[in-house]
């Protein structure tokens, strides 16, 4: 029988490390104490002290859904169905619940070993088990869901949780807000760089480059208090414009600095999620890529707080320089992973915490 805290998370497939990494981050971030069970591919399956995994795909960039495992088993039909009776439906379910099943094949797994069929048949195999609970099984207005994941060798029952917000992140676009300016990141990759970085309330979390803002209006939409600076006037101008426009504006504090001279106190911010400038699409202002990062670094250390993390992208030909700088500041990296742009860029993710 598996663990009453033990549940799946359906990953991203668009890069091999970091779904993982945000998971990581977003459990971190909430506080829960937790395990990794098994990693499979585009699942990964975790023990975790929390009641729910209700607010783990909530906020996250790179993560689908989340939810409870009630069994995990090889990827037969024969072996799922049997499995299927053997679950505490009514510890799951209430009366009057409506239960639907849904099969998700990944990356066209066991096709032969577990037909499209399934989730119907199992549906059929547990209807006399959900009535026995008050529940009833039905594709119609579902007010619970059970996921039938067929992945690596494995097929994971997981009652659903919680899911990605699509239309929330579709609705922050860059192109959908008030200014808009060229280069910036998708609002899955701001939430991706808020969430590696361990952002939580009380925060503050800091963008010192934030440009147009999207790492802050994905901050503020998760109730995170934050700090969002950038040295043009214009964007910093556009930053506050776009992040007056949702809701949480109040949680941003919109500012024109220079973020090697930040005006703020030592040890005061939370965690730090960035994407600096690298000379290309987003301008240096004239200072050397590898002097910026030295004296961003540099400040980020004097301003994070002990033992929080911060998260910044580098392109590749600076990946050297902004290890050694990291690590000169006082700052331990603790992971790096690499993100294909284009032929001519790749992006290093690089997570450091201070000791």
């Amino acid at each position: 029988m598996p663990s009453e805290k033990l549940f799946y998370a359906l990953l991203s497939g668009l890069h091999a490390t970091l779904p993982l990494a945000e998971l990581r981050g977003v459990l971190e971030a909430l506080g829960h104490r937790y395990r990794l069970v098994e990693v499979l591919d585009q699942v990964a399956v975790y023990e975790a002290d929390a009641p729910s995994s209700r607010g783990v795909a909530w906020r996250a960039g790179l993560i689908h859904e989340t939810g409870r495992v009630l069994a995990a088993t090889e990827a037969e039909e024969a072996t799922i169905l049997e499995e299927a009776l053997f679950i505490d439906w009514c510890g799951h379910v209430s009366p009057g619940d409506r239960v639907r099943v849904e099969m998700l094949r990944l990356k066209g797994y066991a096709k032969k070993q577990v037909p499209d069929n399934t989730a119907r048949k199992l549906a059929e195999k547990i209807a006399p088990l959900l009535r026995g609970c008050g529940a009833e099984a039905t594709p119609r207005s579902p007010t619970k869901l059970v996921h039938l994941i067929v992945t690596q060798g494995t097929t994971v029952i997981g009652l659903v949780e919680d899911k990605q917000p699509k239309r929330l992140l579709e609705a922050h676009r860059p192109q959908r807000r008030p200014f808009f300016h060229p280069g910036s990141l998708d609002p899955r990759l701001a939430r991706l760089f808020i969430n590696l970085a361990r952002a939580a309330p009380p925060g503050p979390y800091l963008d010192p480059f934030c440009g147009t803002g999207g790492f802050a209006i994905e901050a503020q939409s998760l109730g995170i208090p934050t700090l969002c600076g950038e040295l043009a006037r214009k964007l910093a101008e556009g930053a506050k414009q776009n992040t007056q426009a949702y809701p949480g504006q109040h949680l941003v504090e919109n500012t024109q600095w220079d973020a090697t001279r930040l005006p703020l106190r030592d040890n005061s911010v939370q965690s730090i999620g960035t994407d600096p400038p690298y000379g290309r699409s987003t301008s240096t202002r004239g200072k050397p890529l590898d002097k910026l990062l030295e004296q961003f670094l540099a400040e980020a250390a004097r301003v994070l707080k002990p033992q929080k993390h911060l998260a910044y992208a580098t392109p590749h030909w600076a990946e050297e320089k902004a290890i050694e700088y990291t690590e000169k500041a006082g700052l331990r990296t603790i992971e790096k992973h690499y993100m294909r742009v284009h032929g001519t860029l790749t992006r290093i993710i690089i997570i450091a915490k201070k000791p």
